[in-house]
């Protein structure tokens, strides 16, 4: 027993009577929420011993809706609440909520999902509901009740708003409120009386049964449903033919009852079978009788029967869904009939085989029943009548008659030669023609196919066909009998002409057949290009000239986020998809769309649809069509989308952006880590050099050594003399070695950015490793090594000088390998490095070349570069040394960036690994391959080849190169000092520089140098002041060449040159200044803006002071002669 204290204390007494009662009762709490406060202990048995525990709560559900369903009525006695563990079940109300649920007897359903027996004794609805004062009420729900809900519904609805209705709480339930709807079917099955049926009241069905009632009534397809074990029916109106005159009969009844034994015998079986099988039945093209027009009629239908499964999974009833597919079942068979009946006729020689054909195709036919051919049983020529028609062929008809009813041959004679239909129900059908077809009935259709004489004088034969009785008359099968009788009519013509007719025809026919063939074809092809278009994955639409649609498909409504009708309805007001586009893009996109339709070109632009919250990206393509005088007919306009496409986009514009930034963020870190190196890098080389100038003389011998000891004279002896060289070398090879790596850095990064482009000019590959020889020349003299050239005849043979190439980059590469050459031959016992150079009108190979070449890392940039022509000769370096050398595993090391042969060559040589890299990219952007040969212990070879082009010698360039064939030792760079005008100690030099160190050291070394006077600025402003004093402003303080430095503060070393030369042209100064900028930043594009500027020529951080006077003395040379 369970009991809640919230029992009033005058329910104990009947607490008390129904607590041993043997009847299950509880009590219910009618609130706001279902709640049971008390169950007996014959409720408690009965749940337990028949496992109906977990249903229970349900079932309360039910009884909770049922009860609220009519508290307005207030009935204190509820007779029948339904079913529940094989009982039938009642209600009274007690006092306050409080209501005790009981049984009023037995159920012997057992729960099952069958209807009740129809109990035919009683002629009126059973009492659902009664109260104490007897008051009654039908089936029926109460009329009022359906006004309060219908007004209810329509309220909600007109209150909250379209755009707020709960769809849960609005009323669908047609059947339970037929008033909500005006469907004549719905008001029909709302008035009919259930309870004379098996089905019994509609109260009384199973929920799942209501349900799935109430579906297939909204559906306009044939649908019906076999309920429970004796298969009652339940059908929508669009199956109402299935039972034909019998309705409304069959509704609510067993299938047996309606149908009989057989066909229920049957579809049981069928049911069984499907479900073993673990699938739906499908029937396919099933014949079915019907009733039609009130007359039987033979349909084929394709059916689907989907088991109902009760909430524990077994079988309720079954739903029966099926399409009629009568037309295309009968049209394939008239087809297949003429189909073969031309093959068959096609092979006839003679009138007989026609005839025998024709019935023996006709006897399959669906559409006939029997059939008679009446003819003279030859083939007249002339004309001449003949006594009579006589049958000649028939079947179906046992009893037709010999000759031909004259009330047949009279209706032909005035047939007019056409197909004559002759019905019983316009009384133009004989009764001879009637006749009872068994199992079919009787024939109540006949056509008369009259065939006429070749020479249209007469009637050759009649055909007289009786039509299936279950088949109805319609525009199809006449259709088909007039195709019949022109088949049979040219047949027998074509049998009845002379041959050289005859062969004509036979052309002509099957020019017909082709015709009807590529027809068919034609048709078939329309037909699957209207599907394609219809479900194609993009949008199309039509438009006419005026830009009104004329055809659109799905997928382009689904694009635009609207439905047909809505994009009509918008057509009509304007532009049909001007809806659907945000409100600030409509007129822009409405400009570009007549803009593409006037335009008279298939064109294309991309417009933002709306999407809820979102936002969709279209593509719309639109094409015109013109008629024969040019006016506008058609516009086709097609749409994709185009989202993802334009996500990526933007997603890949961020990371450019980002990667963008990123780079030149980089760069500048390199840009400034370089000026900051260079500035002091510089400053450690001049000192450098300083100190061998600096140092006093050497000590004699001890005599002269004490005399200056007393005398305070700062002599030195020649082991610290020589300490203080080796050690200024030191300083200076260091810093090379810095400078080395800041250049193979910047280079790097101008790889790594594809900024480097080459920049070929006329140049002799002598000069160049002469040029390289001169520059090492101190480095050999210190390491005691031996430097020669050696030109091979390869070369010599050509007879060509000047070669188009990037002089520059070819240095670079010659320059990498010469550094490297130094420093691994600096210990070696024979010391010696030699430069070779060959040429070659083919490519080189790895033996001509006397290296391992390496593969190119981008073919595509290198080796496939262009044709070789008749101008394009390979030039061939190489750099041969006896230094340490190389084994095999160490050399695969080499050309990989930041990567040297071993890790103890970086701990002994240093270096960044990225020389021979970077000479191997220069070399490659040659077209060219680098290579390398080394023997450990011997010395190694590096080597590379690049393509060249032969060119013109340039007219201000003279001659000079060694004598071709010999080795040539290094020259020293200051003869070239010796073709100066301009003495040193002539020169009047303004240095420019904001750094006090460098201004220190740079000018102590120029006045060292022998330079007359060095003047110092701080920045460009201080330099145009003080240039205002000189000799070229009419000044007298003499001035030869300004060294401007690029960075500065209130004024940069730009916009000190601009100014000056903007003074000049002004003619505030007199002639040209010669400018040489001084800069830290020595990549390609920085050295360019200087040069720009105005500055005569850039010379980067660091350098030596003996390199820069000689091309200070050439610029003020320069600018003399001018």
């Amino acid at each position: 027993m369970s009991l809640v204290t919230s029992l009033p204390p005058e329910l104990d007494v009947f607490l008390d009577f129904i607590f041993d009662d043997d009847r299950p009762t509880f009590i219910l709490e009618y609130s706001s929420q279902p709640k049971v406060v008390f169950r007996n202990n014959a409720l408690n048995a009965l749940l337990t011993g028949y496992s109906h525990d977990s249903r229970f709560s349900i079932w309360v559900n039910t009884l909770y809706k049922i009860i609220g369903d009519h508290a307005g009525r207030h009935a204190r006695h509820i007779a029948k609440l339904g079913a529940f563990a094989s009982r039938l079940w009642s209600c009274k109300r007690l006092r306050g909520p409080w209501i005790a649920v009981f049984p009023r007897q037995e159920d012997p359903s057992e729960d099952r999902p069958t209807v009740r027996k129809k109990q035919k004794e009683s002629n009126h609805s059973e009492q659902l509901w009664s109260d104490e004062d007897g008051e009654q009420e039908s089936d029926r729900d109460n009329p009022d009740d359906w006004e309060s809900v219908a007004t209810a519904s329509t309220r909600d609805i007109s209150q909250e708003g379209r755009g707020a209705v709960i769809l849960e709480d609005l009323t669908v339930d047609w059947l339970r409120f037929p008033q909500l709807t005006s469907d004549p079917w719905i008001q029909f099955l709302a008035k009919h009386d259930w309870s004379k049926t098996a089905a019994g009241p509609m109260h009384t069905w199973h929920p799942t049964l209501r349900q799935i009632f109430m579906t297939i009534l909204s559906s306009e397809e044939p649908r019906v449903i076999y309920w429970g074990n004796d298969l009652h029916m339940f059908y929508n109106e669009a199956a109402r033919f299935v039972v034909g005159e019998m309705h409304p009969k069959p509704l609510g009844n067993s299938l047996q009852e309606v149908w009989g034994t057989p066909m229920w015998s049957h579809l049981t079986k069928m049911l069984v079978s499907g479900i073993e099988r673990r699938r739906p039945t499908h029937n396919k093209r099933t014949e079915l009788v019907v009733f039609r027009n009130g007359f039987p009629e033979s349909g084929f239908f394709d059916f689907v029967f989907l088991p109902i499964p009760s909430a524990d999974g077994r079988f309720l009833g079954v739903f029966n869904e099926f399409t009629e597919c009568t037309t295309a079942v009968l049209q394939e068979d008239r087809q297949q009939i003429c189909k073969q009946l031309i093959e068959d006729v096609a092979r006839a020689t003679e009138t007989r085989h026609v005839w025998e054909s024709f019935m023996r195709n006709l006897k399959d036919c669906k559409d006939v029943s029997y059939a008679t051919v009446y003819s003279y049983g030859s083939i007249k020529l002339s004309g001449s009548e003949t006594p009579s028609l006589r049958a000649q062929f028939s079947f179906g008809d046992e009893g037709h008659s010999s000759v031909i009813s004259p009330s047949i041959k009279e209706v032909v004679e005035g047939s007019a030669n056409k197909v004559l239909v002759l019905e019983r129900s316009n009384s133009t059908l004989p009764e001879e023609l009637a006749v009872n077809i068994t199992d079919q009935g009787v024939v109540h259709t006949s056509y008369v196919l009259p065939i006429d004489d070749l020479y249209g004088k007469g009637v050759y034969a009649i055909v007289v066909i009786g039509s299936n009785p279950l088949r109805a008359v319609d525009a199809g099968s006449i259709q088909f009998f007039e195709s019949l009788r022109d088949l049979l009519f040219k047949s027998i013509a074509l049998l009845s002409l002379p041959a050289e007719q005859r062969r004509a025809n036979e052309l002509t026919t099957a020019l017909s057949h082709q015709l009807a063939a590529a027809t068919s074809k034609a048709e078939k092809s329309e037909k699957n290009f209207t599907e394609m278009v219809h479900h194609a994955p993009i949008g199309m639409c039509m438009d006419r000239g005026d830009g009104y649609p004329v055809y659109v498909n799905d997928m382009y409504l689904d694009l635009l986020g609207t439905d047909r009708t809505s994009f009509y309805d918008a057509a009509r007001a304007g532009l049909s998809w001007r809806s659907s586009v945000f409100e600030n893009d409509a007129d822009s996109i409405e400009d570009l769309w007549w803009a593409a339709v006037r335009g008279g070109n298939t064109t294309s632009f991309e417009v933002r649809i709306k999407t809820g919250l979102s936002h969709r990206w279209l593509e719309v393509f639109v094409q015109q069509r013109y008629d024969e005088n040019g006016m506008l007919v058609f516009i086709f306009s097609w749409l994709t989308d185009i989202s993802a496409r334009k996500l990526m986009e933007f997603v890949a514009e961020e990371r450019l952006t980002e990667a963008i930034e990123n780079k030149r963020a980089s760069e500048n870190f390199i840009d400034m880590i370089s000026h900051e190196m260079r500035n002091p890098l510089s400053s450690i080389l001049q000192l450098a050099d300083s100190i061998p100038s600096t140092l006093p003389p050497l000590i004699a011998d001890e005599k002269h050594k004490t005399s200056t000891i007393e005398g305070n004279i700062s002599n030195l002896t020649e082991d610290a003399r020589n300490v203080l060289l080796d050690t200024a070398q030191t300083i200076t090879l260091c810093a090379k070695h810095q400078k080395n790596i800041i250049d193979e850095v910047l280079t790097f990064s101008k790889l790594d950015s594809k900024l480097i482009v080459l920049a070929p000019e006329a140049a002799q590959p002598l000069d160049i490793i002469t040029d390289v020889l001169r520059m090492n020349k101190p480095e050999l003299a210190q390491a005691d090594i031996e430097g020669s050239l050696n030109v091979q005849a390869s070369f010599t043979d050509l007879g060509i000088d000047h070669f188009l190439l990037d002089r520059g980059r070819v240095s670079q590469v010659i320059i990498n390998f010469m550094t490297n050459a130094i420093k691994f031959t600096r210990s070696s016992d024979v010391r010696k490095i030699q430069i070779n150079l060959g040429a070659s009108r083919i490519r080189p190979t790895a033996d001509s070349c006397h290296v391992t070449l390496i593969e190119p890392r981008e073919k595509g940039r290198s080796l496939s570069i262009g044709s070789v022509t008749e101008d394009d000769v390979f030039l061939s370096f190489s750099v041969q040394d006896t230094g340490c050398g190389l084994t095999e595993a160490e050399t695969k090391n080499l050309f990989q960036r930041f990567s040297q042969a071993s890790p103890k060559t970086h701990k002994r040589y240093g270096g960044s690994g990225l020389g021979l890299f970077i000479s191997r990219e220069l070399v490659e952007l040659h077209g060219g391959q680098v290579g390398v040969s080394s023997e450990a212990g011997k010395g190694s070879i590096f080597g590379f080849y690049i393509k060249a082009t032969c060119t013109e010698r340039p007219l201000e360039t003279a001659p000079s190169s060694p004598e071709i064939g010999k080795s040539t030792t290094a020259q020293d760079p200051a003869e070239d000092a010796s073709m100066s005008k301009t003495e040193t100690q002539d020169l009047h030099v303004l240095m420019v520089e904001d750094n006090t160190i460098n201004q220190r050291v740079m000018s102590q070394q120029l006045s060292r140098l022998g330079c007359a006077e060095v003047h110092v600025a701080n920045h460009g402003l201080e330099a145009l002041d003080f240039l205002s004093t000189t000799t070229f402003c009419n000044g007298e303080v003499p001035l030869s060449v300004v060294l401007l430095d690029v960075e500065m503060p209130i004024m940069d070393g730009l916009t000190c040159a601009r100014r000056v030369r903007e003074l000049e042209k002004l003619q505030e100064i007199i002639g040209h200044v010669p400018i040489c900028g001084i800069t830290a930043n020595a990549r390609t594009d920085q050295i360019a803006s200087c040069i720009e500027a105005g500055m005569d020529e850039v010379v980067t951080k660091p350098f030596r002071m003996p390199e820069l006077i000689p091309r200070m003395l050439a610029l003020v040379d320069k600018h003399k002669s001018l």
